[in-house]
């Protein structure tokens, strides 16, 4: 990576295109999100980025404009509907760099929340959210997209936790810590490596799947949320 990287707020149709074309990259799909949209959206007052280095663009954000899902419905929330990285410059903290970009444009703009989902099987997701980024999960949904069909989820089921980083009424984001278990706690398992897992077998990533989807569908309906992630990287339930 070169000394000069810069991240530009997206307003113009040709932003909304090196937007779509980053998520094509990352993701190996043709037109993930399609710029028309992106166009759209920012019209609405949504919010976008280009992350460059040098000339070559290397990682994108787009997030839209909605109410909350939480216990204030009157708020102005931002869901992030994706945000990612090339591969030639991934592991480089430009996702950080990113993500804490788009909290100060929320706070700057009048937002009190920004949520966004993610795989609950893929450890480093969860890691750089909960962890990293100080972020709370507020819920777990069975197949959220449907099945999907880009270059990382094709054929899976789309499971998905979201998370809330709060905005308003908080000083810079911080990270949070991992959390250990405590007596009547319910510990839910994460795979080492479940990208790698999808590549070699099928059939063990399915499974991870299932046992995962069971264990957190039978925890919610038993009165469990999600308190934290372990140093092991397992999601820690108590009872609400």
């Amino acid at each position: 990576m070169s000394n000069v990287l810069r991240i530009q707020q997206a307003h113009s149709p040709g932003d909304a295109a090196l937007i779509s074309q980053v998520f094509d990259e990352v993701w190996s799909v043709k037109t993930m999100v399609s710029p028309e949209i992106i166009v759209a959206s920012l019209h609405n007052g949504a919010y976008g980025s280009v992350v460059w280095d040098g000339d070559l663009p290397v990682a994108a954000a787009f997030a839209i404009v909605g109410k909350s899902i939480t216990q204030h419905p009157h708020e102005l929330n931002l869901h992030s509907h994706a945000a990612g990285v090339i591969q030639s410059h991934a592991g480089q903290g430009i996702g950080a760099q990113l993500k804490l970009h788009q909290w100060h444009w929320a706070r700057e703009n009048g937002f009190a929340t920004i949520t966004w989902s993610f795989d609950p099987l893929v450890r480093r997701n969860a890691w750089f959210n909960m962890v990293k980024l100080g972020t709370s999960v507020t819920h777990y949904y069975q197949n959220f997209y449907g099945e999907l069909d880009d270059g990382i989820n094709a054929g899976e089921q789309s499971d998905r936790v979201l998370v809330r980083w709060q905005v308003s009424a908080t000083g810079e984001p911080q990270p949070s810590e991992v959390v250990a278990e405590r007596e009547g706690d319910i510990v839910i398992a994460t795979p080492s490596d479940i990208e790698l897992i999808r590549k070699t077998n099928k059939a063990d990533a399915q499974t991870w799947r299932s046992r995962q989807r069971e264990a957190f569908e039978e925890a919610i309906a038993n009165g469990f949320s999600v308190r934290g992630l372990s140093a092991a990287y397992s999601y820690v339930l108590s009872r609400s």
